[in-house]
């Protein structure tokens, strides 16, 4: 940013703006850069950075004055924008403290800083995250969420493009583009209102999130690895991303920590002995120990045995509240904990 604030600093001072807008959009060009550098690295084709509509950022000089947003666009020169009441109502809290704007012709973002307490964690709850269902195993009770809808979307939104026959690239374009905006709100929307769910519970019973770290699981859906199309773009095109993103952000607004382990075997050991599990034969969902006769779903076992594992290694290295240790018959046994199976609630 040094040298290109060098480069181009007197270039911009023919044009008749204040100083510190000039070194916002050095800075957003310098952020349009790097993202380019990281894109040549990765091997992918780029062109040079460029900006599609005009807009405006600024960290300084601005003030939040109730419902009007002001900012300078020249000496003693201030302009106002009038702020929705939903807006007026979030920036009225005196934790928040205003750091930037973004206005363009249609639209205004403000960036917001709170200082946030981390908590003491006091349980923990365990997301499995599937295709089809989202799992979290929380104190005494497990709840799976559907996200059937989702596939719903996406597939709805492959039928509506292939429906597309005009031979007009320009057309086409544009309206793919619209679709794809149209589904990733659509898809985001739904995803908001289970994270948001997820992290109300945490918050409320002083909880911290453990995640599975499936990054790079994409690889086992390659071309070429013996698997069908329709199978392999439904699962590449998963959300399991934006759904770890919405958690992340939210659970760092209340101050809950995050912690992620690794997925392997977290469907293959029963979480009530420690057992070998095996496949039920009339129902594949469903999961059996041969160790001690129990049967549940899979991915209900998935989520608890991530909540044992993210509570016996970040939170509370002496194991989960409520195990009870039965005996052991001899000195040199291996100690099992057993504990209760949780009750399931499908959303």
């Amino acid at each position: 940013m040094k040298k290109l604030s060098m480069l181009s600093y007197h270039i911009l001072k023919d044009y008749p703006i204040q100083s510190y807008y000039k070194l916002t959009a050095i800075s957003q060009a310098a952020g349009r850069l790097t993202q380019m550098k990281k894109d040549i690295k990765r091997g992918r084709k780029v062109k040079s950075p460029f900006i599609r509509k005009p807009y405006l950022v600024s960290c300084y000089g601005f003030k939040i004055n109730g419902m009007l947003l002001s900012f300078p666009i020249s000496n003693r020169n201030f302009t106002n924008v009038l702020l929705n009441n939903h807006t007026a109502q979030v920036l009225s809290d005196r934790t928040l403290k205003p750091r930037s704007f973004t206005i363009t012709p249609t639209t205004l973002s403000i960036s917001v800083r709170k200082d946030v307490e981390q908590i003491t964690p006091e349980s923990v709850i365990g997301i499995d995250r599937n295709l089809r269902n989202i799992t979290i195993s929380a104190p005494n009770q497990t709840i799976m969420y559907k996200t059937n809808k989702i596939l719903s979307i996406k597939e709805n939104s492959q039928f509506v493009k292939a429906s597309f026959k005009r031979n007009d690239r320009r057309v086409k374009n544009r309206f793919f583009a619209k679709i794809r905006g149209r589904q990733t709100k659509r898809v985001n929307q739904y995803l908001h209102k289970i994270s948001k769910d997820i992290v109300q519970k945490a918050k409320e019973i002083r909880s911290a999130i453990i995640l599975e770290d499936i990054k790079g699981i994409r690889k086992l859906y390659r071309k070429g690895n013996g698997l069908g199309n329709k199978y392999r773009r439904k699962l590449n095109s998963w959300s399991f991303y934006e759904f770890q993103r919405q958690i992340e952000y939210k659970a760092a607004w209340d101050g809950i920590p995050v912690y992620f382990i690794d997925p392997k075997r977290t469907s293959k050991l029963c979480p009530i002995c420690g057992g070998s599990l095996q496949e039920d034969r009339l129902n594949r969902r469903k999961l059996l120990c041969s160790n001690c006769g129990k049967s549940m779903d899979r991915d209900v076992v998935a989520s608890m045995n991530i909540a044992y594992r993210g509570w016996a290694r970040f939170t509370h290295p002496g194991g989960l509240p409520g195990e009870a240790v039965k005996g052991n018959a001899g000195l040199f046994e291996p100690l099992i904990l057993r504990v209760d199976g949780s009750k399931l609630v499908i959303e």
